[in-house]
């Protein structure tokens, strides 16, 4: 083919059709609007507003309005290659790039699907000139973030000089395979590349970019600005970028001084912290744990939250490796949230989390101005008496603040360290009694558009997607594995989608440490796939198999060949329980979740789509959810709440009957034998109840103050009860008597199954172990049968006619 004929060379140059003046390939390169016309840079940054909006402006040439981002500028629209091409001081690239030198690379039109994506985070995506790595030391803080400053002036809406000092935190992007070649001729703009990173994330982790970066321009007097975000030249990682301030809070803490100068510099700080906290928590955004290093001082000495600081912070938690290396403040019901790794899974923690969680931190906090022993203030996290800690905090803050104006602070100090979360006060009043002793001020100024009460819901920091991504702080191995199962099962997720058909992969298990002749023998075990999050719960009814999720989807599975059935749909909210009814007259699939509805399925051949009944729990907001079910044969459906509760149903005609109160944390199981009902919480505790008429037993298990462990599963079988603990523990109790408590695994163990004499039980070790259980008159041992490995976290096991299926967190049901 011929190439195309150069301009002849008394041809005149194309010319702007605005301005008149020459193209030229630098200063005055055409640009393509949106509609079409090319018009020269400088003369598309002097158009105006099309309206109101900065986001537009008219073309001249057919005045039509088109989106433009001004904070980027003219480099942000498409060059037009063909006008260059005829330009001529630069030569036709088709002619011989090998005899000059090549051109740089061309930028690339932004994609269609990003433009608006791209208007949307327009003041979130920061220059590229600005590139805050270019003073920044090598590798990250000990915290997981990198420290630099702007290399450039930024101008609206940021406002930045050069050299300003900031924080960068990197951004979790799903991977996406080995890095493209880029062609030598074209490349991204870094508009382009920034926006195509934010679109590969979660939208709720997209939703907590844009709202960190708003609520800190609105809370800038209080909080460290969050400017943006930007990516280097080269590749990933995005970046979060924060303002950042030299001064920090523990330095202040090492320069204690006494008497007047302490009084007053507690007074300061103390007063613009609880400012802090009320702005986040007007914007409907709660922390969950806190840090002294989250605070900076700036160079007049007020105090500003790093929130790049705190989402760190969040990380280490998440990861488990901060707790009592970084002296973190967290509240008792976040360290029951934060340590129950499959509540973490759970992504519907909207009202668990409050202000009461904040007001404990900000007690912590205070406790750490005013003693100035920062290990104190965070040590109820490691190992002892919560009583012993908060005796200790008052001898301590007392002492510090005798003979001063502001001993009436230790009150309030130890209301907020409240181990009920409902009992704390108001952080606006902790604000009261701080200044309370300076001026006779109003704080009805600082929260009059502040309605916490009527707010159903607050943004938790710590629970977030952004404080999920843990890779600078090592996180646990098992979490890398599951999140690369779940990317390799990706190819099935569409396809799951549409058609709601299931997979079923077949594959040889190994079993270790049998002491029988079957050792190290292999086992068939087949992989059936067809949810697309956590299974939460497995149950037989009916001849059909029928597994719960966190998708809000129950699948129906063949006891014949394991065959997907069908899906039933319907939840508004993760399906936390699942449970299976057979009666005289139909099968009855009862499911229940997050958002305390419960649904009635009616298992027939025809697997009818909608449920037969449902309704929902009446309970506070703030402990919405059932957690468990269980079935008795006298009619009644009992759950278990985080309300604290257990509720029985009638199965005839759904109405609540009874309401059994004694747990004083989340029942998180059920189980029924003889005519008893039991029931465990995160209390610690097992209590049982009669069938009959619903009142209380016994109580077999109380949990112990300052080692707590969280029941997670209860199975019995004749005269014995098994329960299994977060802490790895597993007790046995014969005829209501302790007679065995041994620590099976590590991790926690979600899962126990008792038939007969065999024990079956799995969790956080990825480990499924089977035992026999050998009794006498005396005693009952433990004897190892065999473990199997699995690939994730096992959430629960079920066994049915000889056969063991195993549910995991990463949506996968080892079946036979």
């Amino acid at each position: 083919m011929a190439s195309a004929a150069p301009p002849p060379p008394d041809a005149e140059p194309p010319e702007c059709p605005v301005c008149l003046s020459p193209f030229d390939a630098a200063s005055a390169a055409p640009r393509v609007l949106p509609c079409g016309h090319s018009l020269c840079g400088p003369c598309i940054a002097s158009l105006p507003p099309a309206s109101a909006s900065a986001a537009s402006l008219r073309c001249p040439l057919c005045s039509q309005c088109v989106p433009y981002s001004r904070a980027l500028g003219p480099s942000s629209l498409p060059k037009n290659l063909a006008l260059i091409s005829l330009l001529p001081s630069l030569p036709n690239p088709s002619r011989s790039l090998t005899a000059a030198a090549m051109p740089p690379p061309l930028h690339l039109p932004l994609h269609a699907d990003h433009s608006r994506l791209l208007a949307r985070f327009r003041h979130a995506v920061l220059p590229e000139s600005a590139s805050p790595l270019h003073s920044a030391p090598p590798g990250p803080t000990p915290a997981g973030l990198a420290i630099g400053s702007f290399a450039s002036d930024l101008r609206a809406p940021w406002f930045c000089p050069r050299g300003h000092p900031v924080s960068l935190l990197a951004v979790e992007t799903p991977a996406s395979g080995a890095p493209k070649q880029e062609s030598p001729f074209y490349r991204p703009s870094h508009a382009a590349r920034v926006v195509a990173a934010i679109d590969a994330l979660s939208g709720a982790a997209r939703e907590e970019v844009i709202d960190l970066v708003a609520v800190s321009a609105r809370l800038a007097r209080r909080v460290c600005r969050v400017y943006g975000v930007w990516m280097g030249p080269e590749a990933a990682p995005l970046w979060l970028v924060s303002e950042r301030h030299s001064g920090g809070v523990p330095r202040m803490l090492e320069e204690r001084s006494s008497g007047v100068e302490m009084v007053a510099r507690i007074r300061a700080v103390g007063m613009e912290v609880c400012e802090a906290f009320m702005g986040l928590h007007s914007e409907g955004m709660v922390l969950g744990c806190l840090g002294l290093g989250c605070f900076f001082l700036d160079r007049f000495g007020h105090c500003f939250l790093d929130l790049n600081q705190a989402l760190a912070l969040c990380r280490g938690v998440r990861a488990g490796v901060c707790s009592s290396k970084y002296k973190v403040f967290m509240a008792p019901e976040a360290a029951v949230v934060v340590h129950d790794k499959l509540q973490i899974k759970d992504r519907d923690l909207s009202g668990l989390l409050g202000p009461s969680s904040d007001a404990w931190l900000l007690s912590c906090f205070l406790v750490a101005l005013v003693t100035g022993d920062e290990q104190l203030a965070a040590g109820w996290n490691a190992d002892g008496s919560y009583d012993d800690w908060k005796n200790e905090v008052l001898t301590s803050v007392d002492a510090s603040l005798i003979g001063t104006q502001m001993e009436p602070l230790s009150a309030i100090i130890l209301s907020c360290l409240n181990y009920d979360p409902e009992g704390r006060p108001e952080i606006a009043d902790v604000w009261k009694c701080i200044s309370g002793s300076l001026m006779n001020s109003n704080i009805e100024a600082l929260t009059s558009n502040v309605d916490l009460a009527t707010r159903k819901s607050f943004m938790c920091l710590l629970l977030g997607e952004l404080s999920s991504m843990c890779t600078d702080f090592g996180a646990d191995e098992s979490d890398d594995k599951m999140q690369s199962s779940q990317d390799s099962d990706g190819k099935h997720s569409a396809s799951d989608e549409e058609s709601s058909g299931g997979f079923v992969n077949i594959e040889e298990v190994g079993a270790a440490g049998m002491d029988e002749p079957k050792r190290g023998e292999l086992y068939n075990s087949s992989t059936l796939l067809a949810h697309r999050d956590c299974v939460t719960g497995l149950s037989i009814g009916g001849a059909f198999l029928f597994s719960s999720s966190y998708d809000k989807t129950i699948n129906v599975w063949s006891l014949q060949d394991f065959s997907h059935i069908q899906s039933l749909k319907g939840h508004e909210h993760k399906i936390t329980a699942i449970a299976v009814v057979d009666n005289d007259n139909q099968s009855l699939c009862i499911s229940g979740d997050s958002g305390s509805g419960i649904f009635i399925w009616c298992i027939d051949p025809s697997l009818n789509n909608e449920p037969l009944n449902k309704w929902y729990e009446s309970n506070d907001w703030l402990y919405q959810g059932v957690h468990c079910l269980a079935v008795s044969g006298t009619g009644y459906l009992y759950t278990g709440s985080r309300d604290k509760s257990i509720k029985a149903w009638s199965l005839e005609d759904y109405s609540l009957r009874c309401t059994m109160t004694g747990h004083k944390s989340t029942v998180s199981c059920l189980a029924v034998a003889c005519g008893i009902l039991y029931s465990g919480s995160w209390d610690g505790s097992i209590r049982s109840w009669w069938l009959t008429d619903h009142s209380p037993l016994s109580v077999l298990e109380e949990g112990t103050p300052g080692s707590i462990a969280p029941v997670l599963s209860i199975s019995t079988e004749a005269n014995f009860v098994v329960a299994s603990y977060e802490n790895g523990l597993l007790k046995i109790w014969k005829d209501d008597v302790l007679v065995k408590s041994e620590k099976l695994q590590n991790g926690a163990i979600y899962a126990a199954k008792l038939n007969r004499k065999w024990l079956y039980t799995g969790g956080w070790d990825k480990v499924v172990n089977i035992q026999e259980l050998l009794e006498d008159e005396s005693e009952v041992e433990i004897r190892d049968v065999a473990t199997f490995t699995c690939d994730s976290i096992i959430t629960s096991i079920l066994y049915w006619d000889g056969r063991l299926i195993v549910g995991l967190s990463n949506r996968e049901i080892k079946g036979p």
